[in-house]
């Protein structure tokens, strides 16, 4: 199973964590199914985790990337129902055995992992029965542009993949749906079509100010059709 250490550069976390409706908006859509022990895989710089902690008893971080987990350290020390493991998921599955999770979180992660299979069996291993999985992932294959390339995506998935992938491992799938339609057209046009490899914090303020909290509250009353990314909850019976 080939995972890629954290690809986003660090200064890209740090704009993409100036996103507080964005990042509110997708722990929202989880929130329901946290709680007790639960495990946040490729946590980055915390901006998600910060989300989960107080959702949740206790909550582990992975991350492979030795900056960040560090930074990751530093963000909850004196926490002493948060831990940080510097390691790849390959690597923490091979070292953790039993059913010890009842939530396991990725968000932006999945993408990352080549044989995402592979991963998924290993997380439903890891998840107590009645247990949750929480993904976030890029959708809609036409949108692949050379950015997802760079930061080293594997994919974007579409419905049918990502169900495939989840249910094969043994999950139940609660919950999957498009999520954050308004971001399809300026992906396309910016990143698919021009070519676009770097964010600018201006635009993804604005884009947060302005276009999250409407797009939040319509996708709450209509599912959309499609959309820039997949929201996925599923259970392990």
């Amino acid at each position: 199973m080939t995972e890629i250490a954290n690809p986003f550069p660090g200064e890209v976390l740090e704009e993409m964590g100036e996103m507080p409706n964005y990042n509110e908006w997708i722990v929202g859509q989880f929130a329901a199914k946290l709680g007790g022990r639960a495990l946040e895989i490729g946590a980055g710089l915390g901006t998600i985790s910060e989300r989960l902690r107080p959702l949740v008893q206790t909550l582990d971080l992975v991350e492979p990337t030795p900056a960040l987990a560090e930074r990751l350290r530093e963000k909850f020390a004196g926490d002493d129902c948060c831990t940080v493991a510097e390691q790849a998921l390959e690597s923490w599955m091979e070292a953790t055995a039993g059913e010890i999770y009842d939530s396991v979180i990725m968000v932006n992660v999945l993408e990352h992992i080549e044989d995402d299979h592979a991963a998924a069996r290993g997380l439903f291993a890891a998840m107590r029965p009645g247990g949750s999985l929480l993904i976030f992932v890029p959708a809609l294959p036409f949108l692949y542009s050379e950015l997802d390339r760079r930061y080293g995506h594997f994919r974007r998935y579409r419905q049918r993949e990502l169900r495939n992938c989840i249910e094969s491992a043994g999950f139940r799938i609660e919950k999957l749906r498009y999520f954050d339609i308004v971001g399809v057209f300026p992906w396309w046009l910016l990143n698919t079509i021009m070519g676009k490899t770097s964010f600018h914090q201006s635009s993804l303020k604005v884009y947060d100010k302005i276009c999250v909290p409407p797009t939040r509250l319509l996708e709450s009353v209509l599912p959309p059709p499609l959309g820039k990314n997949l929201i996925l909850i599923a259970s392990k019976d």
